[in-house]
């Protein structure tokens, strides 16, 4: 008696089952050969075969249950079964979003390893370029799959334990507008911390945490950009930080848009913090600023963001976030060139920054409107320039 896997020509795994008195069937399996599908006929199929044949019970005439192991196999088997279901267009829809929406982000993990933090990682991303209407469409998708693979049994059990969706909120409908710089702003949503409140987070913390919050409170840096941040961005010699990727779900990747790769000088305060963290992974073999308790790259900024949270006082409502519209806030309510403001932040152009920060700006302007200007004037002035062209 014996089961082993074997591929054909096109890549397909099968299995080559011996039995009873010589017996042999060789048997599809309808799966791609990958490293995922081999460990699930390891853990679920060929043992029930042996037990099977042991026992007198195997029949070569049943063909076996297999599912697929990945989220993207598995989402195309349940999209499938539920196509005589759904009228046309809206099958065509649901293919379309699992393809955009999903796969990019899961197409590849194991269907049994999806979990709410990863879903709400998911959902949060989404929602800085898409509406809440939009974003969950691609989550009734979703949960549809994830509902599926809970009710699959393998073997009398559960695919899935539960359906990591229920454990994450459903997105709301917000009021917002969507510049051309993926820069998504809601009304209310803009709720800065002062200087003083900064200090106070900063006090209260120490290690990697303080220097994130401490370099992202004082560049305006996306809490994505920092943690994709490395070593070699950092040029504490001309007092730069270069702005090349961001990190979404795991994975490094560059900037959605081009004014988000930038160049940012360090303020003062700023290179204090970086050389702080550099005495905690600068002498580390990864090449990033920020590593988490096992030395690794942070699989997003969701930890931080949640360690972020347990600082503030239990009714504060303000997030991880809210450290670089405190940066903007505070650079346009002194007065600083709004300009640079819009090249810190990485917007695509100035009027981002003003109808995001239109606020401040007010403040500044009341704050400096008897401000001199064309200082520059003031010489020819004084020399009676004026008065001779004048005359």
């Amino acid at each position: 008696m014996s089961v082993r896997m074997y591929t054909n020509s096109y890549g397909i795994l099968y299995l080559d089952i011996r039995y009873g008195n010589n017996q042999r069937v060789r048997s599809s399996t309808k799966l791609k050969d990958t490293q995922k599908n081999r460990k699930l006929l390891e853990k679920n199929i060929i043992p029930k075969i042996e037990v099977e044949i042991l026992n007198g019970e195997y029949n070569p005439n049943v063909e076996q249950i297999i599912v697929p192991d990945t989220v993207e196999e598995y989402g195309y088997r349940s999209l499938r079964r539920h196509q005589n279901k759904r009228r046309e267009h809206v099958q065509t829809d649901y293919i379309y979003f699992f393809k955009n929406k999903i796969i990019p982000y899961f197409g590849n993990k194991s269907i049994q390893s999806i979990s709410p933090i990863q879903l709400m990682d998911w959902q949060n991303t989404l929602m800085e370029t898409n509406k809440a209407s939009s974003v969950r469409k691609y989550r009734t998708v979703f949960n549809g799959i994830l509902e599926d693979a809970y009710r699959e049994r393998i073997n009398g059990v559960r695919m899935i334990p539960s359906n990591p969706f229920r454990e994450v909120d459903v997105p709301k409908e917000r009021e917002v507008f969507v510049d051309n710089d993926d820069e998504v702003f809601t009304n209310g949503q803009i709720n800065p911390f002062t200087l003083e409140e900064i200090d106070q987070l900063l006090l209260k913390t120490d290690g990697y945490l303080r220097n994130f919050i401490g370099i992202m409170s004082r560049t305006g840096m996306r809490p994505g950009e920092l943690t994709a941040l490395r070593w070699s961005d950092v040029d504490f010699e001309n007092e730069i930080v270069k702005i090349r990727r961001t990190r979404v779900l795991g994975k490094n990747g560059p900037p959605k848009k081009k004014a988000s790769v930038r160049d940012i000088e360090m303020l003062p305060g700023v290179k204090e913090f970086f050389q702080a963290q550099f005495e905690l992974t600068g002498n580390h073999s990864s090449r990033e600023v920020f590593l988490n308790s096992s030395n690794e790259q942070f699989y997003s900024h969701d930890i931080i963001a949640k360690q972020f949270k347990s600082l503030l006082d239990k009714n504060d409502k303000r997030y991880l976030y809210q450290l670089r519209h405190s940066f903007a806030t505070m650079m346009i309510s002194e007065g600083e060139d709004i300009l640079w403001v819009s090249s810190m932040l990485g917007h695509k152009s100035s009027d981002i920054t003003l109808k995001a920060y239109a606020k401040a700006y007010k403040i500044s302007h009341n704050k400096h409107e008897r401000k001199q200007r064309a200082l520059f004037l003031n010489k020819r002035h004084s020399e009676g320039t004026v008065e001779k062209l004048c005359s």
